[in-house]
């Protein structure tokens, strides 16, 4: 797989024609020694770190100062996205920005950490390509490759060669540092990348100022891959849930799904829209619900955020 090469226009994220992590991250009835496909845990599990590539950029936030939506709707919206989540037996934690990276809607546990499963590659990704152009390493075609398929087809082996070549913990807090971030972090399992922590503020700050922490050139990368997220996972998952279950002009999109640690199913779905808008779905169910059952709660819950705001 090569690299693709994205318009100019959709550089940075107030000049996106739409830019849009969904992550993915496939769900599992057991645990495998590295991160697997189709029913299985999708993470890497007591994989050695090597080559430690921490490089600290500039930390980002988007702008505080309370939310922007009228709070009559947003409530409303808030508590249409709760009974939803709840009709599926679990919950989903919402934060979605304006282009000005303002909070239109945060839900009241926006804040608390949960398993990032696959949304986690784009962390690695980014900070990754950060390092790069700072000289603390060389990447390869090879590396690009991986890269990209990391990220359009959230493919778990190629994520598994990147968290040990270039040391996913260490990039994992490069990237807490990197955008100012207070609820994520490594996995305390080592090497288990799927259970890396993030919340639902912090991944949305994430998508809102990725671009603008790379040059033009690799924030060009970045976003050309995001947007071209693959219908079907490497692992044959179908990616075409929450945010891509809607007729939306291109969406740049990362989707994260596993199971089944603690007897629980994270599905989570996430992205930034073509007038700017991020919205970030984090969901939490119990292994009993189905990913069918999970899923139709995603997509309900992207459509009521969306018609919300």
């Amino acid at each position: 797989m090569t690299p693709v090469t994205p318009p100019a226009a959709v550089r940075r994220r107030r000049l996106l024609a739409a830019v849009a992590p969904l992550l993915v991250l496939a769900g599992a009835m057991t645990i495998p020694a590295l991160g697997g496909a189709g029913d299985s845990l999708d993470t890497a599990a007591a994989i050695g770190a090597s080559t430690p590539s921490s490089g600290p950029g500039s930390a980002v936030s988007v702008q505080d100062g309370g939310t922007t939506a009228d709070p009559t709707a947003a409530a409303a919206v808030l508590t249409e996205v709760e009974d939803i989540a709840a009709a599926a037996g679990g919950t989903i934690e919402v934060t979605v920005l304006d282009a000005d990276g303002k909070a239109l809607l945060s839900s009241a546990d926006a804040s608390t950490p949960v398993y990032t499963a696959s949304l986690v590659k784009l962390l690695v990704v980014h900070q990754i390509l950060l390092q790069a152009e700072t000289g603390t390493l060389v990447l390869t075609s090879a590396d690009l490759q991986l890269m990209q398929a990391a990220i359009e087809a959230s493919d778990d082996d190629a994520m598994n060669q990147l968290w040990v070549d270039f040391d996913g913990d260490a990039l994992v807090d490069s990237a807490v540092e990197t955008f100012g971030l207070t609820g994520t972090a490594p996995p305390a399992d080592a090497g288990q990348w799927g259970q890396t922590t993030t919340t639902a503020a912090d991944y949305a700050t994430v998508l809102a100022t990725y671009a603008d922490t790379l040059t033009d050139a690799d924030g060009d990368l970045l976003t050309g891959w995001l947007q071209s997220t693959t219908s079907t996972a490497a692992d044959g998952f179908d990616q075409d849930f929450g945010l891509l279950s809607l007729d939306l002009d291109q969406v740049a999109a990362k989707q994260g799904w596993m199971c089944c640690l603690d007897d629980t199913r994270w599905l989570h779905s996430t992205g930034v829209l073509a007038d700017g808008t991020v919205l970030v779905l984090l969901g939490t169910f119990p292994e009993s619900t189905s990913w069918a059952q999970a899923g139709e709660a995603l997509d309900a819950a992207a459509a009521a955020t969306i018609g919300g705001t």
